[in-house]
């Protein structure tokens, strides 16, 4: 199958980029594998037309309807080798949804007429109102409804007739979670193979009155859109149905709420990690502190010169509290970040999961839940409950009505109280006027344990690994793509910290938008923590340009001028940046360590003493005083400062940088008692020993100390 796939692949690629000579070979090819004559008269016909039109071209021969006529021949080329793998796959494919057509007897099976007569039945028999009798009939329609999804979802292609039954039975429809349904049906079976009447009915079902019905229809012409995007100008009856979505502005800000959605579900394993990962160990025991580099300088004054956001940009949030990360997580789900994945990964293992339909039916009533009491008070909390989706509903639900009673009145009265204060927090976080609606977040977190937890989901493709990202699907681009709407699609990629995506929209909006100079500013930060520290430099230049004395850019530019060593233009923009600001002490301190860098160590002292003199965490700035002290050969000061360090938590690099003011005193007893403190401390090998030290040897030359028989030191440390 993987030739075949490669070959239909191939096919496709060579009817996209015009290249119809390789797509009639390819097809040849292909139709070997499929007794189908009808296909490959088809195919020698086609070809035959497109003779004629190279022959007109060459002869000069004017046609007013060739244009036409490609149209057709390319929409022709298309059906044929979508049909022929079809029908390849239907033969010899092991995946659950063409296993499932083999296991059909499509001459047995009920025809869409005799399901449709037989919704109308159940719903116009009027049984009597006793329990039995609503039990009967619920269980009627569950069945039924499996059959319908069952039958649409495996459907072969379909004729306007076709089609347009399935229309009405949604149109005249009051059974939400049959048309539910036959909408994830039509998906599922569009992201198979295209069927241009499937995906007509799709768009039509997305003006349905029900919010449920219209934005799970919207979010399957989402993913069909995105499959079969380079084929689609070719359907006018398709591109009229999204010329009217574009009209719409309602529609257009449920397509953003659907686009964002999906972003938001790749942040679902980043944050299983996290509950699972950070917040529970952290729970159970505190982590301890990292180490810092020789000098501490990553960690003074809690410097964030890599990932400081513009503060204007949004608040940042400092190190959290196991508390304030509770609420970080509560305020994630508020939002619409699906935080529940981790709690129900290994509660879909119920035979409930293993009809298909069911990962995808909204949660309604289950048949025994109507013989109990306390399960109908969950059932009711369930459907009103806005922060689960309809999967994990029903994976709650199997999971209460197998406790013991106690724990299960227990856990129902809890469940009850959390839902009432999850939905006043949803009420007060969110302007009213801003929902959408929660349909759609349910339905993605929905399709999202489908696609990740089914047990055949192998044979999915997945749809959240899928690219390209959606706003770079032309026809979705057309609907999205103007300037507000791509402003709020960027912001969400760079909030979340997917940078490369968050630049790709940001050089979109500045096509249209040179002078602003915000733009620049996060496209270098976007550059920056994707370590193109050239290209950020160059962003931040830009939007110092349009907007000078910037004090956030200036500070931007600077640092990156250090991380590039050049610390004589960092110098520069820190003192512009000084001037500007001058009792911030980030910026002294940073002054301090390009003259650090460059050598001139008394100039270095005077920015970090007035850091230690004007800074509240004195101790952060002592590493970068002592090993200035040393250098200038104020070897005393340099050892009141080491011996400060030592006395909290000293790293092997304190004992380290302290065996080197007594080195540079000629103490050599004690230079070697720090050394040997070092050394136990971080278990240096001989060779890593010899390496560190070697680097700091270049400063004591810069600074005129002469150190003899330095190996001779190095080797008493190992052997003494």
């Amino acid at each position: 199958m993987h030739k075949i796939q490669n070959c239909f692949n191939n096919i496709i690629q060579s009817i996209e980029q015009h290249r119809l000579k390789s797509a009639f070979d390819l097809i040849v090819d292909l139709l070997s594998q499929v007794q189908n004559w009808q296909l490959q008269e088809q195919l020698g016909s086609l070809k035959s037309t497109y003779v004629s039109m190279l022959y007109y071209l060459s002869e000069n021969i004017k046609d007013p309807e060739s244009e036409k006529i490609y149209q057709i021949l390319l929409r022709s080329l298309y059906q044929i080798v979508d049909i022929a793998l079809w029908q390849i796959k239907s033969a010899n494919n092991d995946s659950l949804f063409y296993k499932q057509r083999r296991n059909s007897n499509f001459s047995t099976t009920k025809t869409s007429d005799e399901l449709i007569n037989t919704l109308k039945i159940i719903s116009k028999n009027k049984l009597s109102s006793s329990h039995e009798n609503i039990k009967k009939k619920i269980l009627e329609k569950e069945n039924l409804n499996c059959e319908i999804f069952q039958k649409i979802w495996i459907d072969d292609y379909w004729t306007t007739e076709e089609k347009n039954k399935w229309a009405k039975i949604i149109k005249y429809s009051n059974e939400n979670i049959l048309s539910c349904l036959i909408v994830s049906a039509l998906t599922l079976n569009l992201l198979e193979t295209f069927d241009e009447k499937k995906a007509i009915l799709l768009l039509e079902i997305t003006q349905n009155e029900h919010a449920e019905i219209s934005e799970r229809a919207l979010v399957g012409v989402i993913l069909f859109l995105r499959k079969y995007n380079n084929r689609i100008h070719l359907y006018a009856e398709i591109v009229e149905h999204l010329n009217c979505l574009a009209e719409n502005s309602k529609f257009i800000r449920k397509i953003c709420y659907i686009l964002i959605q999906f972003i938001s579900s790749k942040e679902t394993e980043k944050i299983t990690r996290k509950i699972t990962e950070e917040l529970i160990p952290e729970i159970i025991q505190k982590t301890g502190m990292k180490i810092g580099n020789k000098l501490k300088i990553s960690n003074t004054l809690n410097e964030t010169e890599i990932s400081d956001k513009n503060p204007e940009w949004h608040n940042l949030v400092d190190e959290l509290s196991i508390e304030e990360k509770l609420q970080e997580i509560s305020e994630w789900q508020i939002e619409g970040a699906d935080v529940m994945h981790s709690s129900f990964i290994h509660l879909k293992n119920y035979s409930f999961f293993k009809e298909i339909s069911n990962w995808f039916i909204p949660f309604t009533t289950p048949i025994e839940a109507l013989d109990d009491q306390e399960l109908m008070q969950l059932v009711n909390v369930l459907k009103t409950s806005t922060f689960l989706c309809n999967s994990d509903k029903y994976s709650f639900y199997f999971s209460v009505s197998q406790m013991p009673e106690n724990a299960r009145k227990i856990m129902i009265k809890q469940f009850s109280v959390e839902a009432s204060a999850m939905a006043i927090k949803e009420k007060d976080f969110f302007d009213s006027s801003q929902i959408i609606s929660y349909f759609t977040r349910q339905y993605i977190q929905d399709l999202y344990r489908f696609y990740k937890l089914h047990p055949e989901r192998q044979g999915f493709e997945d749809i959240f690994e899928i690219q390209p990202e959606f706003y770079k699907v032309s026809f979705i681009y057309k609907l999205i793509g103007d300037e507000n709407n791509l402003s709020i699609i960027g912001e969400y990629y760079f909030n979340k910290n997917y940078f490369e995506i968050a630049v790709d929209i940001y050089d979109k909006l500045l096509q249209s938008n040179p002078n602003k100079d915000i733009l620049y500013q996060k496209k270098g930060y976007c550059l920056q923590m994707m370590g193109q520290f050239c290209a950020s430099l160059n962003a931040y230049q830009k939007a110092d340009l349009l907007n000078a004395n910037y004090f956030w850019t200036i500070k931007k530019i600077a640092y990156l001028y250090r991380v590039l060593k050049n610390y004589k233009e960092a110098l520069y923009y820190y003192k512009k940046a000084e001037q500007l600001n001058p009792k911030n002490l980030s910026i002294q301190l940073n002054m301090g360590h390009c003259y650090l860098e460059i050598g001139e160590f008394e100039k270095a002292l005077k920015y970090y003493f007035k850091v230690e003199y004007l800074a509240e965490n004195k101790e952060k700035v002592w590493n970068p005083i002592a090993w200035c002290s040393l250098l200038t050969g104020r070897y005393q000061q340099a050892m009141n400062f080491f011996n400060k360090i030592i006395k909290n938590n000293p790293t092997a690099m304190d004992y380290f940088n302290a065996g080197h003011v007594q080195l540079a005193i000629k103490n050599l007893k004690e230079a070697i008692y720090f050394y040997k403190l070092a050394i136990e401390k971080e278990n240096y090998s001989y060779e890593e020993f010899v390496k560190i030290f070697s680097k700091d040897v270049s400063y004591f030359i810069k600074a005129g100390i002469k150190i003899k028989n330095i190996h001779f030191i190095i080797d008493a440390c190992y052997l003494i």
